[in-house]
């Protein structure tokens, strides 16, 4: 694992840890979460402001920091989705020509087209984001949002800069700034965006455990799903041409390895290796230093058509021919070949515990955030007031 990927895991452990701290502080005294349990005093408190909704044909022309859709109390309003737009037309299309979609009339459909989406993406954050400020009113959210600090800068701001490649944060906030937003506004929406998370994680029952009858019930039920292909363990020597001065020479220099690995072949055993005291010392290939040895491969991986059908062909533990592949001469054995099948259900008893927890938590998600939508107050400028049936057919229409 690399550092990044490391540091990454810390801190959205640590994030995690510190926002359930946070939350189970704040659900004390409050009622089991459901859309509809706050207490009515609480209902009353966290109650939006009237919304003034108007259906299509009241529909305006955006404009900057308009108001585009209402969730519940919040709001989403055109500027939080422009720079996006931008970024992504900028990214495809080029800066003179995006500058030139995001300007002119005659690209106004395709600009609303995109938005439509965009919103429709944010529609489940901002129902989220609301439930946590109307049912945690009196959340430390300085506290909360000094903790997301930490994931922020150790993971978005470089994921940032890598995104709109640019070299540094200096670069990367006169970059957002071009675009129509900033580093603080980004910081904001992340704040929103992982307190959303954290308080769905808070909000989602799953069953954890899992018996062995279930484990082999799914197993039986999705056992397609755990089939493996052919594959091949096997083992490597190469003679590179850039080496030696002809391509003739390093035929021959491979052919006299080739005469020490046979010897070496026929002593090993069924199952084991032949190259690995060769291959270090003698061998150019890639795993060398390992005794030329490979993993699991599975048919049409590799890059050499040759190579790749003489391991697949070839009986285990026979050398193959002198191969000539695209940087010099190869010489494959086959140590192990499996063929095509069900995986045995003890090499994938630990996966099928995951995918069924997985299977599980994204259930749950669903359900909970399928009450939300259907209990909660939606409006967009494209539509009008917006039915919990209307933005499902929308989702499932830009799914397609």
């Amino acid at each position: 694992m690399s550092t990044h990927r490391s540091s990454k895991v810390t801190s959205v452990a640590r994030l995690a840890a510190a926002l359930s701290l946070a939350f189970a502080a704040v659900a004390v005294a409050q009622a089991p979460f459901t859309a509809t349990s706050a207490a009515p005093a609480q209902q009353e408190a966290a109650a939006p402001a009237p919304m003034s909704l108007t259906g299509p044909a009241d529909v305006q022309p955006l404009e900057e920091c308009k108001v585009v859709a209402r969730v519940n109390s919040e709001v989403i309003l055109a500027c939080e989705l422009d720079w996006q737009m931008r970024l992504m037309f900028e990214q495809r299309f080029g800066p003179e020509r995006a500058h030139q979609m995001m300007t002119s009339p005659q690209f106004a459909p395709a600009r609303d087209e995109v938005m439509k989406g965009m919103i429709v993406s944010r529609i489940e954050m901002a129902l989220l984001y609301a439930d946590f400020r109307s049912k945690a009113p009196q959340a430390d959210l300085a506290s909360i949002k000094k903790q997301i600090d930490i994931p922020f800068e150790e993971t978005e701001v470089p994921r940032l800069i890598e995104t709109l490649q640019v070299e540094d944060r200096a670069a990367l906030e006169a970059k957002l700034l071009e675009l129509g937003t900033s580093l603080n506004e980004r910081r904001e929406d992340f704040h929103r965006t992982m307190i959303a998370r954290s308080w769905l994680q808070q909000a989602v029952k799953i069953d954890r455990e899992v018996t062995h009858e279930q484990l082999i019930e799914f197993y039986r039920e999705h056992e397609s799903d755990y089939d493996q292909p052919e594959r091949v363990r096997w083992e490597e020597l190469m003679v590179r041409f850039d080496k030696h001065p002809s391509k003739s020479e390093a035929y021959a220099a491979l052919a006299l390895l080739g005469n020490e690995a046979y010897a070496a072949a026929q002593a090993a055993s069924a199952g084991e290796p032949a190259f690995a005291a060769i291959a270090p010392t003698k061998s150019d290939g890639f795993t060398a230093d390992d005794g030329g040895a490979y993993d699991w491969t599975t048919q049409g991986s590799l890059a050499s058509e040759q190579i790749d059908r003489a391991l697949f062909d070839a009986p285990v533990g026979e050398m193959s021919p002198i191969l000539e592949g695209p940087m010099g001469f190869h010489i494959v054995r086959v140590i192990e070949r499996r063929e095509a099948g069900p995986t045995p259900f003890r090499d994938v008893q630990a996966k099928i515990r995951e995918d069924l927890f997985n299977l599980r938590r994204d259930q749950a998600i669903n359900e909970k955030m399928s009450e939300m939508k259907r209990n909660a107050r939606l409006w967009t400028v494209f539509t009008g007031d917006m039915s919990y049936e209307q933005l499902a057919e929308i989702t499932q229409t830009q799914r397609k």
